[in-house]
């Protein structure tokens, strides 16, 4: 069974409302918990921990970046699609689903390791046939690669294909709160 990964605020191990000196005080304490030399027994496992934590730090201390990180955490990857029925007259319909399912699945195989490939299989995906599981995972992925008014526009497109997902509007309101605050913050800059 593949091991969970954990989100920064679990590496650091603080809460999503820490401040910027216990994230500060966190690091520190997890830089001296995973040095190589007070793990002298499993020195891969301690570098690879201490590659985390920098990398967590990074991300939770810079205020723009950390509020990316919160969006993309309520944000994440949709990794399967509901079965849908299709009638007898409808067969054209059910092989683009097929279709289309095959290269969701395609995308979300690829999304840890190829944004880029896995942005073309869901946009190949929603070609074929309308699903809102699709267009949201390419507003996932926008998001990641920084372009907030793609992933905006496709979060909208979710929402508009399934009107009765509060999730989806929820995102879009996300979506557009966080646009406010990065342009914020860069004015003020």
């Amino acid at each position: 069974m593949a091991e969970k990964k954990l989100n920064y605020y679990e590496i650091l191990e603080i809460y999503p409302a820490a401040t910027q000196e216990e994230i500060d005080s966190a690091f520190r304490l997890m830089l001296y918990k995973y040095h190589p030399d007070h793990n002298p027994d499993k020195p891969d496992w301690a570098h690879e921990r201490t590659s985390q934590a920098v990398e967590a730090y990074k991300i939770l201390s810079d205020p723009m970046r950390r509020k990316i990180y919160n969006f993309i955490i309520a944000a994440s990857l949709k990794t399967a699609v509901p079965e849908r029925s299709f009638g007898i007259f409808n067969m054209g319909d059910k092989k683009k689903y097929e279709g289309s399912a095959i290269l969701f699945k395609e995308g979300v195989s690829l999304f840890d390791t190829n944004k880029a490939e896995a942005l073309t299989r869901f946009q190949q995906a929603y070609g074929a046939f309308k699903m809102a599981e699709t267009v949201y995972n390419m507003g996932v992925i926008y998001t990641l690669i920084n372009k907030l008014s793609e992933a905006l526009h496709a979060f909208r497109e979710a929402a508009k294909l399934e009107p009765k997902n509060t999730q989806y509007a929820r995102i879009v309101d996300k979506c557009q709160e966080l646009m406010r605050e990065l342009d914020k913050a860069r004015g003020s800059r």
